[in-house]
């Protein structure tokens, strides 16, 4: 048995591994030669060494569970030295189903130029792409996972489903989770700390009605309730409310919302940060990651100007890790290498740039909490 740590480290890490057709990640998993993104993906892991990591956009089967993809990323790669860092094994796995590309069965509006990808309960163009996966050096009680994938929309008091977009039958229907929202426990020795893990939709990519946007907000808006232990959130096994007040949790997503700049809902994102179980110092105080090179990088999205907290290429903070008030933070941080570090092969092509093919348009965000 692993003899229980006194730090443990969390993780979030969008790895842009969304395949053209279902199996594609697999295939390149299970590949003779490993393509230099997924060399690097490991390299980062093996690095950064997480013992707890949520890895966003990494296709599994829609309805969870492994194709065989994360144990060949686990198996063949991060078991592999990939940068002259050790090995990292990652023996606990939870690949949970989602919505995304999982069609309605109903008509989901009137608008004659909707995809097939856009006709689903979350945007994908087959079952499981852009799902979330979740890997830790310690147990999974996976008795007790709880999740909240078929919680529909109309089931959020006071939602935002536009009015004149989609068909009475799909407003009924349309689930709020574009992936999924899950509530993992998480034993540590005698301790066990809750991870929430969502990846809401992007609050872009849609029209006047603003679907995406309000359902970006409202996604966040299901994740606040959840911390509230609300009695209106029913999970799938149709148990009413969400943590109670003596759980130690630490959320964990790409929640493709920036409290200050970008398209997304500033004030439902900022009641989040700024929510009474969550630990302020890490959510807007002086322990938010950072990293010196995105401080240092010239982001087109806010007029050039640096911001040592983002954790997407395009200057936003996106990636979240928020652990409860009652986890004492050791420290926190972005892997942004910058253009000196011996790490900056990391995150660019063979042509030494930074390019999200080579590694991910989004960059992995960590946190060191100590335990009793």
């Amino acid at each position: 048995m692993m003899t229980a740590p006194s730090t443990l480290r969390f993780a979030q890490f969008n790895l842009s591994l969304a395949g053209r057709k279902a199996g594609d990640i697999k295939s390149q998993m299970q590949a003779p030669t490993p393509s230099r993104q997924i060399k690097n993906l490991a390299a980062t892991l093996q690095r950064v060494r997480p013992d707890v990591v949520v890895l966003c956009e990494f296709d599994h089967p829609g309805d969870g569970g492994d194709d065989g993809a994360l144990a060949a990323f686990c198996e063949r790669h991060l078991a592999k030295s990939q940068d002259g860092d050790p090995p990292i094994d990652y023996p606990y796995r939870y690949l949970p189903a989602t919505n995304t590309g999982l069609k309605l069965t109903v008509p989901v509006s009137a608008h004659p130029r909707l995809t097939d990808a856009q006709q689903c309960h979350g945007f994908g163009d087959y079952h499981g792409q852009f799902g979330f996966v979740i890997i830790s050096r310690y147990p999974i009680e996976d008795t007790a996972i709880c999740t909240w994938q078929h919680f529909a929309w109309h089931q959020l008091p006071h939602h935002q489903i536009p009015s004149d977009y989609y068909t009475e039958a799909a407003k009924k229907k349309l689930r709020l989770a574009s992936k999924n929202l899950v509530s993992v426990p998480i034993s540590i020795g005698e301790q066990q700390i809750r991870l929430v893990a969502c990846h809401p939709t992007p609050p872009v990519f849609d029209g006047p009605e603003k679907r995406n946007w309000r359902r970006n907000s409202d996604e966040i808006h299901q994740l606040i309730g959840l911390l509230d232990n609300a009695d209106w959130l029913v999970d799938d096994k149709g148990v009413h409310g969400g943590l109670s007040s003596e759980i130690p949790f630490v959320v964990i997503g790409d929640l493709n919302a920036d409290p200050s700049y970008g398209d997304g809902d500033k004030q439902a994102i900022g009641a989040l940060l700024n929510h009474p179980r969550v630990h302020p110092d890490v959510a807007t105080g002086a322990q938010v990651p950072k990293s010196e090179a995105a401080q240092s990088h010239a982001f087109r999205f806010i007029d050039g100007k640096g911001r040592s907290i983002a954790t997407h290429n395009g200057g936003l903070r996106l990636d979240y890790v928020l652990p409860s008030r009652e986890l004492a933070v050791l420290v926190s941080g972005v892997f942004w290498p910058a253009p000196d570090d011996a790490d900056y092969p990391l995150i660019c092509d063979k042509n030494g740039q930074e390019h999200a093919r080579a590694h991910s348009d989004h960059r992995l965000v960590w946190v060191d909490v100590a335990l009793n």
